[in-house]
Formats: C-alpha cells, sequence, structure tokens
C-alpha cells in the first residue's frame, strides 16, 4: 500500500523550507490549442531542476542520525541521484549515486558538483539498483531507493496537494510515469481529497514497463532501448505496480518524435527549459486534445537536459 493522505500532508511540512513551492501557470497556447484550460506545474524550477527534491528531503530528514552517519547509497537515471545528494548535504550525510554509464553527461556533473561519489559504470538503470543494493549491503549504508521508499513516495505526493490548493476547480492531472513514485504518491492524495479527478500517465513508447505490466497484471521485463525520456526508462517493482494501478486511471504512450516536439514547442512557445521525460505530458495532451476535461494540470517533472541534445532537438524539430 502507498503512504496515505495524512502521510503526503506530513512530508510537504517537512520539506517545506528545502523545497519550492512551484508555480502553476496557465499556458495560453496549450489553451487554445486542446480546448480547456491547461496550467503547467513546473517542477523543472526546483532546487535540482527536478521534483525528485521531495522524496529525498521527506526520506533523508525522516532518517536517524545513526542511519544517516552510515552513509547513505541510491540507484538513480539522474535526477533522483542529484536530489539525495542534496538532501544529504543538507544533513550532512555522504552519499553514493550509481547510475548508467549514458545518463546525460548534465545529471552526473551536478550529482558530482552535490558531492556526492558517482558510480557511472551500470550498464542500465536496473543494473544500478543492483549495484546500490550490494553496496548497501557491504558497507552497511543506507538505500534511499527512488521509486518503492514509502517516504519518498509520501514526498512525491506533495505535487499533488500543491495542485489542488492552487488550482481546487482541476479535473484532469498528467504525469510522466517511471518507476511509479510520483504518479503513486499524487494519486494518493489527489484521489482522497478530490476523487473526481482523472489521473493519466504518460509514458514514452520506449519505456513503456509500467504500461505493459498493468495490461498483463504483473511486472514485465522489456528490453532497454534509447529514449529522449531517459528519465523513465528502468524496471519497477510489484509495489509501485500495485501503487500505480489503485490511483491512476490510465497510461498514455508516446514516441521520441512527439517528445522532441513537446520540448521544443514548450522553448519557443512558453520560454522554459524541458528534459525529455518532463515532456511526455506535453505530448500526450496533444494526443488527448478533445478527450480531456479540463482545467488541465501538466506536471513537467524535470529541466535536467544536455546542451547538445537541446540544441540538436531545437535544430531538427
Amino acid at each position: 500500500m502507498a503512504p496515505d493522505a495524512a502521510a503526503v500532508a506530513s512530508a510537504h511540512d517537512r520539506i517545506r523550507a528545502h523545497v519550492r513551492h512551484t508555480p502553476l501557470e496557465l499556458s495560453r497556447t496549450l489553451s487554445e490549442s486542446v480546448g480547456t484550460a491547461v496550467y503547467l506545474k513546473l517542477e523543472c524550477w526546483q532546487p535540482t531542476r527536478s521534483f525528485k527534491v521531495r522524496g529525498a528531503f521527506n526520506a533523508v530528514a525522516g532518517l536517524s542520525p545513526a542511519a544517516r552517519s552510515r552513509g547513505l547509497v541510491t540507484a538513480s537515471a539522474g535526477n533522483h541521484g542529484q536530489a539525495v545528494a542534496l538532501a544529504a548535504g543538507t544533513f550532512g550525510a555522504q552519499v553514493t549515486v550509481f547510475v548508467p554509464r549514458d545518463a546525460p553527461e548534465a545529471k552526473q556533473r551536478r550529482i558530482r558538483a552535490l558531492g556526492a561519489q558517482l558510480d557511472a559504470t551500470a550498464a542500465n538503470y536496473d543494473a544500478a539498483e543492483v549495484l546500490a543494493a550490494s553496496f548497501a549491503r557491504e558497507a552497511g549504508a543506507t538505500l534511499v531507493h527512488a521509486f518503492s521508499d514509502d517516504d519518498v513516495v509520501a514526498g512525491q505526493g506533495t505535487v499533488g496537494l500543491e495542485i489542488l490548493a492552487d488550482l481546487p476547480s482541476v479535473r484532469t492531472i498528467i504525469v510522466p510515469v517511471g518507476g511509479g513514485g510520483l504518479s503513486a504518491g499524487m494519486g494518493t492524495v489527489v484521489k482522497a481529497r478530490a476523487p473526481e479527478v482523472r489521473m493519466i500517465g504518460v509514458q514514452s513508447v520506449e519505456t513503456r514497463v509500467m504500461y505493459e505490466s498493468l495490461r498483463a497484471g504483473h511486472v514485465v521485463e522489456l528490453p532497454v532501448t534509447p529514449t529522449l525520456a531517459d528519465g523513465l526508462a528502468g524496471g519497477i517493482d510489484a509495489r509501485s505496480l500495485e501503487r500505480v494501478r489503485r490511483v491512476v486511471d490510465e497510461i498514455h504512450l508516446v514516441d521520441e518524435h512527439a517528445i522532441a516536439e513537446a520540448i521544443r514547442a514548450l522553448f519557443q512557445d512558453e520560454g522554459i527549459v524541458v528534459e525529455g521525460s518532463s515532456a511526455t505530458a506535453v505530448a500526450a495532451l496533444h494526443t488527448l486534445r478533445g478527450q480531456v476535461i479540463g482545467p488541465v494540470a501538466v506536471v513537467l517533472t524535470g529541466g535536467n537536459i544536455d546542451a547538445t541534445r537541446f540544441a540538436r532537438i531545437l535544430s531538427r524539430c
């Protein structure tokens, strides 16, 4: 079971000194395109340019001094690693972060800059998880899991709490889905306080593990393939699958071209820089034109994109 709405509210109180209550801004361009009011939840404006700081601070703040003194370890596609590194530094803890060797250089550079020990030898995210778990056992370090840790999920859920506070009339929320921590945490508080709100998850075709697992009724494994939505890549577990199943109404898939176009459009029309994982939500919004009830809140989960990749996308679209 996911943490309940009360746990999300407690997390909001615990982390408010460390994270931003990010803006929820009306997009006139998207509203006109879709035919209903569309608001952008700018989690790409968090201290590490990602919503991940919410769960990381809630988890690290909740640890005992003894647990923090043993050191922390985590596996990450990049954004969670930055968030745990920032939280660990704030509380005076050492942290080791395992990322895939093809994790964006911008994310790797910022993890190091935040004082973490970085290991980028894993072939993919799932392999990084195995290395992190092994390190935790051997070194006695405290593992901060990216999407299954209860405190991480509760912290991510505070995004939903803020949307409900800032836009009580919201009727649809669109959110990218990777391991499921954000969508499960948000869905828990949203369905408890506003059960009429439709929760729509989004994955890329190349990262559709949650989508296929929900269809199959159990966790499935898919080959890892290149994608702009690198932050959504990797496997899930049975806990995250069940949590998402309970609170997310449906998951849509978008292709790589649609993600690239959404990155370009957000920059050109809104002046907002997002990474591919974040852009999936806007890409899905275009495919759902005429099928969503407004007001709609779209979660822009992160803005950590390599400059060379960003320039290439802008030049090709």
